[in-house]
């Protein structure tokens, strides 16, 4: 049975159809209709001759005693006859098979279905610029596409009763000034009226608030909004609370984006109800004003779109910390119980990240670099190289309660990866006065979940031999080989002698791990 009409079959109180037949539609089609749903009326638009002769002589064999519930009333007109159509209930259901242009399905808007369902190929019909065409009209679409090698996507969209926003951006801002105008500028580029851009000033002592002003009188999508200080994840939290769209994002207002980005993961979360979409990012070095792409998981099966459980886990652990690439469903996140933790003063995308990809039913990858990540600013917390890293602590005491939650032991086994290579990063930035403590604390959390053993043996799995040989010198107390660790700099001779120092250290007792 067609998918569209197993759609239409699930909505009983639909009695009225205008049913658009395109140039490769089928009778059986119509038939599959006829047999599933009880209709008083069906109206049917056939674009081509040929179609219309072959229902109507299946119309006449069901006719001729095949038993089935035929509609009460059975009519067919042109496309002039559908503009001039008057629905006789409240629940007219407008449904297309096989166009080759979008107008041909959107011409009939004005007849105002309260449902649309339907099936594109997207080589042909993009079904974002159809849904733009019906989605002020009706409160329910459902579009099928396909497309030759590529698996097939489904639209299922409810009208969102808050004001019409579909997506919602929010901007924690605390003194950014020299940047935000630059940023501004290149989130609205994109005129879509079904977007809003929160801006949460966080008590800045700049003149961020009033430029935020000025862009706002003359754009009435944006908001803004003053608080307390009370850090990013206090903004962010206090944006998405306030947050009205279908689907949330971020943005650091000190960065900026392509102009086509947030157009590009909207456009592809919603062709196939996708619950996060995501694109790979470049960093943006202040003091050169170069750009490097930065690697990141593009590819399949993601850049496809998937609902893959494994797969999607799999993004826990290998995907960059970088929530401001990507959107995220609303309702995931409410349904989940999801927020930025306040008592969290940095790094609070970390559990954000990880708790939406934990409990995520489907993500897609825009597989493109849109986003511009500013580095080597004043006052980023990427640059804290002191006891303010010890942040991870307090984060990943959250995580553990969290995952063990989940019930779900790959997700464990990927957060015991995420903890080490956090750690790494850590030591590899702290200066040396603070990294004894940071290794006692590094020793105790990843030993939290796993002995030595077993966290070994998931390391063994899924990290590098360098993120092992690191865990290996935590869980030892090794804190010399720690800092030649994070002093490294390449040399084939000593990664050979880093690799014969981690089997060494592999063999220490397990008493590490008790």
């Amino acid at each position: 049975m067609n998918d569209i009409v197993a759609y239409l079959g699930t909505h009983h109180e639909i009695k009225e159809l205008v049913l658009v037949l395109g140039v490769k539609s089928s009778a059986a089609l119509v038939y599959d209709v006829c047999r599933i749903v009880q209709l008083d009326s069906l109206v049917l638009v056939a674009l081509e001759e040929d179609i219309k002769k072959e229902v109507q002589k299946m119309f006449q064999k069901m006719q001729c005693g095949s038993g089935m519930h035929m509609p009460g009333r059975i009519e067919w007109t042109g496309a002039e006859g559908i503009l001039a159509y008057q629905a006789q209930t409240n629940h007219l259901a407008l449904m297309f098979d096989s166009l080759e242009q979008a107008e041909q399905v959107n011409v009939f808007s004005v007849i105002k279905p309260r449902y649309l369902i339907g099936m594109v190929n997207r080589q042909e019909i993009h079904p974002v610029k159809i849904w733009e065409a019906y989605r002020k009209v009706c409160e329910y679409i459902y579009i099928l596409s396909w497309e030759e090698d590529h698996q097939n996507e489904a639209m299922n969209w409810t009208r969102n009763a808050k004001d019409g926003i579909e997506l919602s951006l929010i901007f924690p801002v605390y003194c950014v000034a020299d940047y935000i105008e630059t940023c501004i500028t290149s989130v609205t580029a994109w005129k879509a009226d079904y977007v809003e851009y929160l801006f949460v000033d966080d008590g800045s002592l700049d003149e961020s608030a009033d430029l935020i002003r000025s862009y706002a009188k003359k754009d009435k999508r944006i908001r803004l909004f003053q608080k307390t200080n009370g850090g990013c994840a206090s903004a962010r939290q206090y944006g998405l609370e306030r947050a009205r769209g279908r689907y949330v994002g971020f943005v650091d207002p000190d960065d900026y984006v392509d102009e086509t980005m947030f157009r590009k993961l909207f456009s592809r979360a919603l062709t196939g109800s996708y619950e996060i979409s995501y694109c790979g990012y470049q960093e943006l070095y202040e003091d050169t004003q170069t750009t490097k792409e930065v690697p990141d998981v593009l590819g399949m099966p993601y850049m496809e779109g998937t609902s893959d459980r494994n797969r999607i886990d799999e993004l826990i652990a290998y995907r960059r910390v970088a929530i401001w690439r990507g959107i995220y469903f609303k309702d995931m996140i409410d349904r989940n119980h999801i927020h930025f933790h306040t008592k969290i003063r940095r790094f609070d995308d970390l559990p954000f990240k990880m708790e939406t990809l934990a409990v995520a039913r489907s993500v897609v990858a825009v597989p493109e670099y849109l986003y511009y990540y500013r580095m080597l600013r004043p006052g980023q917390d990427v640059s804290a190289d002191d006891e303010r890293l010890y942040v991870h602590f307090l984060i990943f005491k959250y995580l553990d309660k969290f995952f063990s939650k989940t019930k779900e032991k790959v997700q464990l086994d990927y957060l015991q990866v995420v903890k080490i290579q956090t750690h790494r990063w850590a030591l590899e930035k702290i200066r040396p006065e603070f990294m004894g403590e940071y290794c006692l604390r590094a020793r105790k959390d990843l030993l939290s979940n796993f002995p030595y053993q077993e966290g070994k043996y998931i390391l063994r799995q899924f990290a590098s031999w360098k993120d092992q040989l690191y865990f290996t010198a935590i869980c030892s107390g090794n804190i010399q080989l720690v800092k030649l660790l994070a002093g490294y700099q390449g040399g084939r001779g000593r990664v050979r002698r880093k690799q014969r120092q981690l089997k060494k250290f592999e063999q220490i007792s397990v008493k590490y791990g008790k």
